[in-house]
């Protein structure tokens, strides 16, 4: 008897230093779960939200209906905020549920996603996936995308000659809207509003842009911040390993230009873009490369004023173009440096200009008249 009672007491013990390594030891845990949780994976295990909205984003990306994932010493709560570090352009978090737990350390969730009209335009370009009957404005969205893809984009082309085709398609189509005191659901925030109805204010402009970079297999990023004190979103673009930032509303100014498509913020830096710009830079890569920059790109990115007036007038004058827009820098122009146009010239009565930017970065348009 007393032996029996002896075996009981080991097994007791051993049974609640178990239980007890269970709930205290997280490498107790972590052995446990590799055996009795099929999808327990150390890149399967979170600590923080941001990298938890990195994988929904990756999620989505996918077309993923939910996924489960495994929190380590964090609080479930946090999920909550999920949403806030999502672009949402082509979908979002739409609900969460804990489904279980190993010891105290870890929190086992499915998170369910909902998908945006935007990822069923997406996906039936990428991957000719069928739009469900349902999504009309998604079958809008997707014949004009395919549109655009088809009348302005060839074979041979590099990512920076999508993005200038990209751009220079909407901001020659899109109006920025008069009607700006919309509610937050309105057309008008969205790259539905830019791309069908072509009436869109920043958001509309900018998740337009990230739509058909994103549909081209580009790397690119939505960015939400301020301009002069407002608030604003723009992207980021990623080329040949260097970031750059690219505002299609700002390059879009009011009245519209019709067909006179501007590129004073067309792929710049960050020192560029914080002249007017605010955003919080360390949720975003640095962009601090020129050189699929615009101007640069088309050779009309000056330091010295001389250079520029003798390509302006071989491009206004020689070249019979009433358009010239390049970079200056730090240059203040005024009426009497325009008037080297009108040396041996009889093409324009007058010639008016718009200049963008200050300092190092200023963009100056002339056209002839």
């Amino acid at each position: 008897m007393k032996k029996n009672i002896g075996v009981f007491f080991c097994i007791f013990v051993i049974t609640v230093l178990v239980m007890v390594a269970y709930l205290k030891v997280p490498a107790f845990q972590e052995k446990v779960a590799s055996i009795t949780e099929q999808d327990f994976k150390e890149d399967n295990v979170y600590s923080d939200l941001k990298s938890v909205s990195k994988r929904l984003d990756e999620e989505i990306l996918k077309g993923t209906d939910s996924f489960t994932i495994y929190l380590k010493n964090m609080n479930i709560n946090e999920i909550n905020q999920i949403n806030s570090s999502v672009d949402g352009i082509l979908g979002s978090g739409e609900s969460y549920q804990q489904v279980g737990v190993i010891g105290n350390t870890y929190k086992k969730v499915t998170i369910t996603i909902k998908k945006s009209t935007n990822y069923y335009a997406y996906a039936a370009i990428v991957r000719g996936e069928k739009i469900p009957d349902t999504e009309v404005k998604a079958k809008e969205l997707y014949n004009v995308l395919k549109q655009i893809f088809s009348t302005q984009l060839t074979d041979d082309m590099t990512d920076y000659e999508k993005e200038l085709a990209f751009h220079d398609y909407l901001v020659t189509h899109c109006v920025y809207s008069d009607n700006t005191l919309q509610p937050p659901e309105s057309d008008i925030y969205r790259a539905y509003g830019a791309l069908v109805n072509e009436d869109a204010v920043c958001n509309g402009y900018a998740e337009a842009m990230q739509l058909m970079m994103l549909c081209a297999g580009m790397n690119t990023k939505f960015v939400i911040g301020t301009a002069d004190g407002v608030d604003h979103a723009w992207n980021l673009v990623e080329l040949d390993g260097k970031w750059y930032h690219l505002d299609a509303t700002w390059d879009d100014p009011t009245p519209d230009q019709g067909e006179n498509t501007l590129h004073p913020y067309f792929n710049v830096t960050d020192d560029i873009m914080e002249k007017s710009h605010t955003w919080q830079k360390e949720d975003y890569p640095k962009a601090v490369d020129m050189t699929y920059n615009y101007y640069v790109q088309n050779d009309s990115y000056f330091r010295d004023f001389l250079l520029y007036k003798d390509h302006a007038y071989k491009e206004l004058i020689i070249n019979g173009h009433n358009r010239y827009e390049a970079v200056i820098e730090n240059y203040d122009v005024n009426e009497k440096d325009m008037q080297f146009i009108f040396e041996d010239n009889y093409r324009y009565n007058s010639v008016s200009w718009q200049r963008f930017g200050e300092g190092t970065y200023s963009v100056l348009v002339l056209r002839g008249e």
